[in-house]
């Protein structure tokens, strides 16, 4: 997820001026994903391996089928790279489309 206006002052000294990706149990860390590979069917998202305790993971690769109406499926393809693109250039991950 991403805020809907630029960082300001206290989100970049805090190192909290980029996109953030939260787990299920809550784990948070932000800028962490290094690679995000949208297919017709799948999402894969490689993480920095050294996010993985924030985030309460084991591997750093997760994968998730898109089953999901043919709309919702159009809508993150529309807005995943407005919320990878968001803050810092050098968090931005490598967007894959196939």
């Amino acid at each position: 997820m991403c805020d809907f206006e630029e960082p300001d002052e206290q989100e970049v000294a805090l190192g909290m001026d980029t996109y953030c990706l939260v787990t299920p149990d809550q784990g948070t860390a932000y800028g962490c994903v290094s690679e995000v590979v949208l297919g017709e069917d799948v999402l894969r998202v490689s993480l920095d391996p050294e996010s993985l305790d924030d985030l309460g993971l084991a591997d750093t690769v997760v994968e998730a089928l898109l089953r999901a109406p043919d709309s919702e499926v159009a809508r993150l393809r529309e807005v995943l790279p407005r919320i990878l693109s968001y803050g810092r250039p050098e968090s931005r991950p490598r967007l894959v489309r196939s």
